[in-house]
């Protein structure tokens, strides 16, 4: 007897849906994309769950025909295309007729649909890909369809879905794409019974733009209009001042098909090369308009890659048209403070080198800050000996106490181009103390420590707005609770806004726009390594540490010196960086031909 038999439809479907329905965000880009075939004005997206528990999605297109309605559920029955030489022309989002079999097979699915012509609906329930209920039902003209507890009968895959909140986030961005594609469509996503993203549907692409990335990343942004011999180019490039710590700001569509290419990221990059720091990624909206025979979007099941024939010619063209756009706008940043920001103005009347902060940048919980000379201490505060000012004689180490030293205690000597502490060891070395750097770690451990030790005494601020895209809300109404740990205490103000009310005592300058998302940006990295709540904290430090260029009197020199030495970890900022350079006597002497 022979071994090799044929899949039933139910098995062969599960087995497509692992290539197509991966996760909830595939469901609602299928879905989505098959309502924007049906020339639909309006479309809902609605979700609980991350998408797992129950997607609905409503439009108002040109429905199906009741004897349609079973053979869409076959798997390669599609109307999009009639032959193979057709994939070569494709326009249309959706074309495999794989979409709707694959995500029955996988969930409880319910279909309902009525052309405009018709007086009555057509309705269909799928379990697991067996059909379970069909037959006439009312509805408005256009398409529901409903998909409730994804991949239950397919445990296994749940265990490679992340959380709620990243699998939301996920379908977030898919909804963002697909309605920056199609401006002319009105998108409304809901999540958890809550409006997280709402288009006009005007068909302005700036306006669809503003409410994807933000009104205020919309201000650093200046119009691409470019057209070559092969493709031309339409959308949005940000100024310099726009940039994230990953691609995540970036929307690349082909033909109108959002894509994720790294051949298009790559020329990007390489158009902003000098005008950017190291690992820093530019906000971009870029549209490609091309032949459709010059690109084969029949290469990924998802449809997430597309493959270009020329992709030379394709690089080099967009480089051209990047680079072009670059050179005609106005780069030079539009520098935003927030209105009335308590902060700033407090700073105005406080020093800013505070190097130890458990002595002087927290009074104590609910007293208005007072102006204090730079290195005295309040007097309503206990003295903290491990801060001692360096003007006060040298405390006495006992053996014991010297063993356990990480780091020297350091005689400033002077100070370099505003940036670098010149200090002299007991033992004669030389060291190069990079001021930012040893701060930043100072001010970190300290944090920790009173955090730890229970909160961050905070300050009342005059009401700071964020207007933050959908993703960055949704990811920040996820960590409300952790910022409120750190002092920060936000509030949710409408659609994607946010008030800061609170800010930490320390901090002497305003939490901005970049500070804000780039730290709810790295949210998707947290659980691998670094937590958020670290990233935060360094972040934190950083922003209240001495900059470079700030001229530092030599007690004050002494004094961050002195509390470096008494850091657990000395040598390195809490980004990796090195605080120190060390140069022996011998070294000197050798270079300088003396010995």
């Amino acid at each position: 007897m022979g071994r090799i038999r044929l899949l039933d439809e139910v098995t062969a479907n599960k087995i497509a849906a692992g290539e197509v329905v991966e996760r909830p965000a595939a469901v609602v880009k299928e879905l989505v994309e098959n309502a924007i075939d049906a020339e639909a004005k309006q479309i809902s997206i609605q979700i609980t769950g991350g998408g797992l528990e129950t997607i609905r999605v409503f439009d108002d297109g040109s429905g199906m025909d009741a004897e349609d309605v079973p053979l869409a559920l076959y798997r390669h029955a599609t109307s999009k295309i009639k032959n193979a030489e057709d994939l070569f022309h494709v326009t249309s989002m959706g074309f495999r007729g794989e979409a709707l079999p694959s995500i029955a097979a996988v969930s409880r699915f319910r279909l309902l649909t009525r052309q405009s012509k018709q007086t009555a609906g057509t309705e269909i329930v799928v379990e697991g890909g067996k059909i379970v209920v069909t037959g006439e039902a009312g509805c408005p003209a256009g398409t529901e369809v409903r998909v409730d507890d994804l991949f239950f009968n397919t445990p296994a895959r749940l265990k490679f879905l992340k959380t709620q909140s990243s699998e939301t986030a996920k379908v977030t961005d898919t909804v963002q794409r697909l309605a920056l594609a199609w401006p002319e469509i009105a998108f409304s996503l809901t999540v958890n019974g809550k409006k997280q993203l709402v288009t006009a549907g005007n068909g302005n692409l700036e306006d669809a733009a503003s409410q994807v990335l933000g009104r205020q990343n919309m201000r650093q942004m200046f119009p691409l209009s470019w057209q070559g011999e092969l493709l031309s180019l339409r959308g949005f490039l940000a100024r310099p001042s726009l940039t994230r710590a990953n691609r995540n700001l970036q929307y690349f569509f082909v033909n109108r098909r959002p894509i994720r290419s790294p051949l298009i990221s790559d020329a990007l990059q390489t158009a902003y090369q000098t005008l950017l720091p190291r690992n820093r990624f530019p906000a971009a909206v870029v549209f490609i308009q091309l032949d459709p025979q010059e690109v084969d979007v029949n290469v990924h099941p998802a449809k997430r890659e597309v493959r270009f024939s020329r992709e030379r010619d394709i690089y080099r063209q967009f480089l051209a048209g990047a680079k072009t756009a670059l050179q005609e706008a106005s780069l030079v940043p539009r520098i935003q403070y927030p209105a009335g920001s308590a902060v700033r103005e407090t700073a105005a009347n406080l020093s800013f080198f505070d190097f130890s902060p458990r002595e002087n940048a927290y009074p104590q919980r609910n007293q208005v800050p007072v102006p204090q000379p730079v290195l005295n201490r309040p007097e309503h505060l206990p003295v903290d000996e491990s801060y001692r000012p360096a003007a006060e004689p040298a405390p006495v180490h006992t053996q014991e106490e010297s063993q356990v030293r990480v780091f020297p205690r350091l005689n400033p000597i002077g100070q370099y181009r505003g940036t670098y502490i010149l200090a002299q060891s007991e033992s004669g070395e030389l060291y190069i103390v990079d001021q930012h750097a040893a701060h930043e770690r100072i001010l970190y451990e300290s944090l920790k420590k009173d955090v730890s030790e229970g909160g961050l005494p905070v300050q009342e601020i005059l009401p700071q707005t964020f207007e933050l895209d959908p993703r960055t809300a949704s990811n920040l109404s996820e960590a409300l609770k952790i910022f409120a740990q750190l002092g920060l205490n936000f509030e949710a103000f409408g659609n994607n806004t946010f008030i800061l009310r609170t800010v930490p005592l320390f901090f002497r300058q305003c939490l901005n726009q970049d500070d804000l998302t780039a730290l709810i940006s790295d949210m998707q990295d947290a659980g691998q390594g670094i937590s958020l709540f670290e990233k935060a904290l360094i972040m934190m430090a950083c922003k209240a540490a001495v900059k470079a260029n700030q001229k530092l009197e030599k007690e004050e020199m002494a004094k961050l010196l002195e509390n470096l030495a008494g850091s657990k970890q000395p040598h390195t900022c809490p980004h990796g960086r090195p605080t120190v350079l060390v140069f022996s006597e011998q070294a000197l002497a050798r270079n300088f031909r003396r010995q």
